[in-house]
């Protein structure tokens, strides 16, 4: 490949030792030289930025791809966040009408806030109940299914919950009412969603990799890809790999639900498989996933205090802290990443006693979401240093329903983004979705982690945690997260100066173009 400048350009490189530059020579999908447009005087060819702000392609530290794929497969239909239990049987009629299937077996759809009512299968059974339906909620911790989906399922007053911590919502005479909260609960019904399985996958990769190329997203950890020995997505991505059809890079993960699902031992030997067998150029499964706890919208977030609105719950603990050492512990000694999904004060606590227990490995420790912490443990997680504190930052809001869930003083004191930074916590950005609209554009969670924080974080703070520090969560910073010599040449092309711009300004950027391995991904 013949050697390009790109030049006249406000290059941030996210490169500790050169933070800003004119210009970057590549060839070979490698970025050649960085530094001023001095170097581009005796390129051949040349691109002149004008002035354009330029930025390492962004890491997405922990998304769902996979579950977009699922979705396509299942053709799920997306209802409004905002939608009210009394309105969701119409909107989902209507959403049928106009669908390109509407007389489906199966349906599907994703997004109600259970904290806008009590949903229940009576919300549906009296527009659709001719056939299954099976609604996820939008943070995907729980699942409403219709009076149909339930009898096809077996799911009836005799059948027990799998604990107190994930379980049948039921009416005061026993009956589940429709509402499944929690994964542990919510994968006894994976016969149902398995039958609705179609599509092509590799069509449905293909179209997610472009939207997280329009994003700015050249890498992306894939946060629950497999939790059982079904392989088949990654034969679709190896394959899409060798035929060079891949526009980013993917790093997944298996999801450990604990002794009842697959044992620990059974866990680490298909992770081993997954990285012996299906790991190529731009694929890697070397990450063990763990759940603590669910989250504070099912009232299932793990705190050493009640709910503020429910004096006796103090949360779920869907993996107890002895089953999650013994499977991080297993997962490292074999070279594995470990990453622990933790919400609630409790289960952070548990979450970092875990990781400090492994000591040094030669894998990366990760703590997802981090909404709540103890004072203690902000020290704790801060002198050990090696832990990365991975949250999205789009979730730092003000409202109601979790100040009257949680109280004023966890309220005031959530996401402590700023805090960590300071105190120079390896912190990373990442969507926590699949590109839903939101919570992927990391401009806008940018302008969220400045404004809605504990303490503001500087903006270059937050640039690194969406690249370099991204990159070093998943082990690849030797070939990704900066724009840095010997490094591929991802990079994106924005329409403004994103740090130097007023604030309110930064969330309405866009990418004009991304790059990956020099070849232009996104845009024109």
């Amino acid at each position: 490949m013949e050697e390009t400048a790109y030049y006249n350009g406000i290059i941030y490189t996210a490169d500790e030792k050169c933070p800003k530059a004119e210009a970057f020579l590549v060839k070979d999908g490698h970025f050649a030289a960085v530094g001023s447009n001095a170097i581009a005087a005796d390129c051949p060819n040349k691109v002149d930025l004008k002035g354009q702000c330029v930025i390492p392609g962004l890491v997405d530290s922990h998304c769902h791809m996979f579950a977009g794929v699922a979705q396509a497969a299942m053709d799920t239909l997306f209802v409004d966040e905002q939608i009210l239990p009394e309105e969701l049987g119409e909107a989902l009629l209507t959403l049928l009408r106009n669908s390109a299937k509407p007389d489906r077996a199966l349906v599907t759809a994703m997004g109600i806030d259970l904290t806008r009512g009590t949903f229940s299968a009576a919300c549906i059974d009296g527009a659709v109940s001719d056939r299954p339906v099976a609604v996820f909620s939008n943070d995907g911790h729980g699942l409403l299914l219709n009076s149909h989906a339930m009898e096809l399922l077996g799911i009836d007053r005799d059948t027990e919950d799998v604990d107190e911590n994930s379980y049948y919502v039921r009416d005061t005479k026993g009956n589940p009412t429709g509402l499944v909260i929690e994964i542990p609960a919510m994968l006894r019904c994976k016969s149902l969603l398995d039958e609705a399985a179609g599509g092509d996958p590799e069509e449905a990769f293909l179209c997610l990799a472009k939207g997280y190329a329009a994003y700015g997203y050249t890498t992306i950890f894939e946060a629950m890809s497999v939790d059982d020995g079904d392989f088949k997505l990654f034969e679709v991505l190896n394959e899409m790999d060798r035929k060079k059809a891949l526009p980013l890079r993917i790093f997944g993960s298996f999801g450990y639900h604990g002794e009842d699902y697959v044992s620990a031992e059974d866990a680490v030997s298909y992770m081993k498989v997954l990285r012996e067998k299906y790991r190529t150029k731009h694929v890697c499964c070397d990450t063990l996933k763990l759940i603590a706890d669910g989250t504070v919208e099912e009232h299932t977030a793990l705190l050493f205090s009640a709910y503020a609105d429910e004096p006796d719950n103090y949360g779920s603990e869907l993996l107890g802290e002895e089953d999650m050492a013994r499977a991080a512990s297993l997962a490292a000694k074999e070279g594995f990443s470990v990453h622990i999904h933790a919400i609630g004060d409790k289960a952070v606590n548990r979450a970092l006693t875990v990781l400090v227990g492994l000591g040094s490995i030669s894998g990366t420790k990760t703590i997802a979401h981090n909404q709540l912490y103890s004072k203690d443990d902000k020290q704790r997680i801060a002198a050990n240093g090696d832990i990365f504190f991975q949250t999205t930052p789009h979730w730092a809001k003000r409202d109601a329903f979790t100040l009257q869930s949680i109280g004023q003083e966890r309220y005031e004191a959530q996401f402590p983004i700023g805090t960590m930074m300071k105190r120079q916590v390896p912190v990373t950005f990442g969507s926590d979705s699949c590109l839903e609209e939101r919570t992927a554009n990391a401009f806008l969670g940018m302008y969220e982690a400045i404004v809605s924080g504990d303490t503001a974080p500087d903006r270059e703070s937050c640039l690194l945690a969406y690249t370099l520090r991204g990159a070093r969560q998943l082990k690849a910073d030797g070939v990704t997260g900066s724009i840095c010599e010997g490094k591929s040449a991802d990079f994106v092309v924005l329409d403004r100066d994103v740090m130097q711009c007023a604030p309110e300004e930064m969330k309405e950027t866009t990418v004009l173009r991304t790059y990956f391995e020099g070849e232009m991904v996104y845009g024109e």
